[in-house]
């Protein structure tokens, strides 16, 4: 398999299912705010360079983000971050010009001003809670102190050192930044391996973004950190690697990167480009999802561009309106369980693949022994595996496939069978949800809650792909052209052109007209929202935001 990145070969049969078909890694828990942290922490580690496979070192800036989220509200309250946060208090009342006030006062302010900036913290702890990245300083990488939520700390801690404060903090157990991120700067690099100065240009753009604005900002942010190093004698640095990325000269990668290098060409302020960004960043996991999920997916025409077209998924947006709408969000309905069935049926038969390569040039004896060593190897240590089950099955597996020595194909098919229902519900916990869960949280899958969930277009995101779409130069194309390129790249469909050209209006059975009028709709939003200008003549232009 070719991969970009650290792909461990000696930690091959270790590797989950998934992570061998999407990478190294996604996660159902990170928060989608989180894909764009890690991100731009791994990008400002490697001095805003893409290509990069070596450590990457970034700073912890624990003391800032104990200054701002650790208060009296607290859920894991700990007196050894109540003297931190105390410590932290005094040295910075040393720097502050109060001119008459109460350095507090002053102090006070500057936390609220700062928090302002939350963009995670729902029921989490301090230490793993963020804040918006309007300065590369307010970048906080995750953190986690093992046993808080269990255990209250009942020491003294008037007899610690400052230093014994931070003991059993981690910054690598990766529960927050679960390295979708990181996986994001890898499809970025790799799509741009063949085109240095459209790298070059993003790097540039995203620095710029979050250096040379909101500087007094991060002059704040900075000042407290660098208290909180000098407090306990060292800047506390996050040094570690990225994972790694299958298939990177798949034309997706290509894709995501100009639309990247399209969209950071504006003239928006800082804080919209990165909200936007964010957005981005979370359709193109959920695209990469489903584009390697996909039917016709195999390792051949990823590496010859054809999986644009091949590989293309098929996403039905309802927009809102009259009665017939109600046709369009069934079908829209439908599609979004048939990419969760592709995804469940790619990892099927990834085993049967993996199983296939096992069984070149064997006996079936030793077919059925090579087999048990690989799924003993694949589950070993997983918590979510009973082993006296695993056994059981194993033991299963081992006397069916004695019966049907003599019959390869059938031998594969029941360990892949195996193999599946044995790792079922970590898959079906850990990695499928995620799709829906970063399509609710960028608007392109709605409701939030309750039934029937389906593909919709936000007006977040809608702006986005307007950005993504239409190159810089363009300013401007006809609605029609528009929502070509939106099938074309993505695979969304919202006219009848779009559902002829994926043969969905021949499949579905349905009046062209209910495609029409979705068209429509989404016009008069589109020209609400300024987004879209009808003339007199009945054209109509999208334009850039």
């Amino acid at each position: 398999m070719n991969t970009y990145g650290n792909f461990k070969n000696d930690k091959g049969d270790e590797y989950q299912p998934e992570v061998m078909v999407w990478g190294h890694r996604l996660r159902e828990g990170q928060h989608w705010m989180e894909y764009l942290l890690e991100f731009l922490s791994v990008l400002a580690g490697y001095g805003y360079q893409f290509g990069r496979t070596d450590d990457y070192r970034v700073p912890a800036r624990l003391g800032l983000k104990r200054f701002v989220f650790y208060d009296e509200y607290e859920k894991t309250q700990d007196p050894r971050d109540r003297k931190a946060v105390d410590l932290l208090r005094q040295e910075l009342a040393k720097h502050v010009q109060a001119n008459g006030h109460q350095p507090e006062a002053v102090l006070e302010q500057l936390r609220t001003l700062l928090r302002s900036f939350s963009v995670i913290e729902a029921n989490r702890s301090w230490f793993a809670k963020s804040l918006f990245p309007v300065h590369e300083e307010l970048l906080l990488w995750e953190a986690l102190r093992k046993g808080s939520t269990k255990n209250v700390y009942r020491a003294q801690v008037d007899s610690l050192t400052i230093e014994l404060l931070d003991a059993g903090i981690e910054f690598l157990p990766r529960n927050f930044f679960a390295r979708g991120g990181e996986l994001y700067y890898l499809m970025i690099s790799a799509g741009t391996e063949q085109s240095p100065e459209q790298r070059q240009r993003i790097g540039h753009r995203l620095r710029e973004l979050l250096v040379e604005r909101n500087q007094t900002l991060g002059r704040f942010a900075q000042m407290i950190n660098a208290c909180y190093s000098a407090l306990i004698g060292e800047e506390q640095v996050v040094k570690t690697e990225p994972g790694w990325l299958p298939d990177p000269t798949c034309s997706l990668y290509r894709q995501c990167a100009k639309d990247v290098d399209h969209l950071l060409d504006n003239r928006l302020d800082a804080l919209e480009s990165l909200e936007l960004l964010a957005h981005l960043i979370g359709f193109h996991i959920i695209i990469y999802i489903y584009h390697r999920a996909h039917p016709n997916h195999n390792d051949h025409i990823h590496h010859t561009g054809q999986c644009l077209d091949q590989c293309r998924p098929e996403l039905l947006i309802d927009i809102p309106g009259d009665e017939d709408s109600r046709v369009i969000r069934q079908i829209s309905a439908s599609q979004l369980l048939r990419h969760e069935q592709w995804q469940i049926h790619r990892i099927r038969t990834w085993f049967r693949s993996d199983a296939v390569a096992i069984a070149q040039h064997k006996t079936a004896e030793a077919l059925i022994n090579a087999l048990v060593d690989r799924a003993e190897q694949r589950v070993k240590g997983k918590r979510k595996v009973t082993p006296q089950a695993f056994q059981d099955r194993i033991t299963q597996f081992r006397w069916q496939a004695l019966q049907l020595k003599n019959n390869t194909d059938t031998i594969i098919e029941h360990y892949s069978q195996m193999m599946y229902e044995v790792t079922e519900h970590n898959f079906r916990q850990h990695f499928i949800p995620i799709h829906r869960r970063l399509g609710r949280s960028i608007g392109l899958i709605a409701p939030q809650r309750g039934p029937q969930p389906r593909f919709v277009l936000g007006d977040t995101l809608l702006k986005t792909l307007t950005m993504t779409v239409i190159k810089p130069l363009e300013q401007a194309i006809s609605f029609g052209e528009f929502l070509t390129r939106l099938y074309e790249q993505y695979g969304i469909i919202i006219g009848p052109g779009e559902a002829r050209a994926s043969r969905l209006l021949e499949r579905a059975g349905v009046n062209e007209g209910v495609f029409a009028r979705n068209r429509e709709r989404l016009l008069e939003r589109m020209k609400f929202a300024g987004l879209a200008t009808i003339y007199s003549d009945a054209t109509a232009m999208v334009h850039r935001a």
